[in-house]
């Protein structure tokens, strides 16, 4: 049988403001996680044992790791993108103001 959970991924509360159109990566978006369990020949779903479930919340857990993970990336490029633009612009505005000093 395949269960399917839906996980919130922890979006820190200490990412610095960002820019207007940066305020739709900040949503939380769910990620579904695909978890199978065994069925047992009985029927009977009371015969799991603690190993199965713990083994079940690491894997939720390293699955919401693994987002957070993709999600900080995205960020830093995102960032890295937008002050390597900023540098540039900056760059060209004192060439122009040198260029008018002249």
């Amino acid at each position: 049988m395949i269960s399917l959970k839906s996980i919130q991924p922890f979006t820190p509360n200490h990412i610095p403001p960002t820019l207007p159109e940066k305020e739709a990566f900040r949503k939380r978006k769910p990620i579904i996680v695909l978890c199978t369990t065994a069925n047992k020949s009985s029927g009977n779903s009371d015969d799991k044992t603690p190993g199965d479930t713990r083994k079940q919340e690491l894997l939720a857990r390293i699955a919401m790791l693994e987002a957070q993970k993709v999600q900080l990336a995205d960020y830093l490029d995102e960032r890295s993108a937008y002050l390597t633009r900023f540098a540039e612009e900056a760059n060209a505005e004192i060439d122009q103001i040198g260029e008018n000093a002249l």
